[in-house]
Order: structure tokens, then sequence, then C-alpha cells
């Protein structure tokens, strides 16, 4: 699983370019990004100034209701339609369809786009504060409420830190009900994607809590080497 990777600008205007050249089609997997969660744009290809000529999506748009959505243009849709290749056994089905109208309605009603944009740099602000006071903390990144922190076992060598060091801060980290994903190529990293109504408030525990344990980290009075599997 990655870990909040963002494209610079241009990325992908150029490979959909060379995927249209070759004939394909460019399909744009939303499931974690879309529907606001980004702050600036509803949806990631937005943000990249692309028209994908299918999109995906799941989780968000059922708020923990079982959900998923396929959305694309009238000639791919009835390629689909006219083929025997495809089928959905739930498709449509009625109550799925009503949870993901009501998720849609709160989005906007309770104005949660804008609510990723403020919580989000908040948090952003504090990773970056962080990683200014504790060595092992690397990169900060991220968009909106869609972020990730970085761990190394130095800023001067850049090396990512052990994953069971990772798995004694996260579990540090659940005693002070903090629950965090991990990710990244070396599974150095936390995914930090909380619910698109998360407060400030709730930003500044978490902050705190993180603090409070790479402290604990730094002091040595976590126990790393019981998350050692070569122990």
């Amino acid at each position: 699983m990655g870990a909040a990777l963002q494209q610079t600008k241009g990325f992908y205007n150029k490979v959909y370019d060379i995927t249209k050249e070759y004939g394909g089609l460019n399909i744009m997997d939303e499931v974690q990004t879309g529907f606001g969660r980004l702050g600036s744009h509803y949806w990631g290809f937005e943000y990249h100034g692309v028209m994908p000529d299918i999109i995906t999506a799941a989780k968000s748009i059922g708020n923990g209701f079982p959900l998923a959505m396929c959305a694309t243009s009238p000639e791919i849709a009835e390629a689909f339609a006219n083929s025997s290749l495809h089928f959905n056994t739930f498709g449509g089905n009625a109550l799925q369809c009503a949870a993901g109208l009501a998720t849609l309605e709160a989005i906007e009603e309770d104005g949660l786009q804008e609510n990723c944009a403020v919580v989000g740099t908040h948090f952003l602000e504090g990773f970056n504060k962080l990683r200014t006071k504790h060595e092992i903390v690397g990169d900060c990144r991220g968009k909106g409420l869609f972020m990730a922190m970085e761990f190394v076992t130095d800023k001067a060598s850049n090396n990512p830190l052990p994953v069971y060091h990772i798995m004694a801060l996260l579990e540090a980290l659940k005693d002070r009900r903090i629950i965090f994903g991990r990710g990244g190529l070396f599974g150095n990293c936390i995914r930090i994607q909380p619910p698109m109504c998360v407060t400030k408030e709730d930003a500044d525990y978490t902050l705190a809590a993180l603090d409070a344990v790479l402290t604990e980290y730094a002091e040595g009075k976590l126990d790393v080497e019981s998350f050692n599997p070569n122990k």
C-alpha cells in the first residue's frame, strides 16, 4: 500500500496522452482520494486537470456501508452492457443506493470538503513541527485529509526505519487510542486518513499523542525489541 505519494503537476497529462496514443483507456481509482478528501478538489483527477475514461470509487461513498461505484461514458458503458463477460450480482441495490445518496448529501450539507482542507492543513503543520523536533521523522506529505508520515533511522542517511520499530510505535499509539495504517515501499510510513468530520481538537490530540510516543522512542522507553521477528 502506498503512502500518500503526490505526483507532480503534468504527470498524469503526459500519461493520459501516451495511453490515448496507443488506443488505451485511462482509469482513475478514487477509492481513497475522492468525495472531497483532498480538500481543494472533490476528485483527485480534478487536481491534475485530467478527465479519465473510467472512475472507480468505494468506501467513502457509503460512510461505512458496503458500497462501490463505477462511472464512465455512455459509449464504454454500452460496450460493457453488451458483453457477457460482465455481470454484477448486487448492482443497483436500492438500500445501498439510498445510503450512498445520504452520504453525498451529508458531505455537501456538513461542509466536509472544506473541513478536509482546514483540518488537513492543521494536521500537516503539526506534522512538520514534529519533523523538526524528532530525528526519526522524515517526509511529511499529503493534501487535505489524505496524509502520510515517513520514518527514518536518521535525517542524514534517510534510511527507512525498520518495520518492527514502526510496529512498536503503532502499538504505543494504539494504547493512546490512536490507530494508524502502515504503508510505503519499505513499510516505514504511517497513513493518516481520518474521517472527514474530524476536528482540529481531534488533530491536536493526535499530534500530542504522536509527540509523546516519539519522545518515549527517543528516550529508549518503548519495548521495540519485543516486535523484532528475529528474536
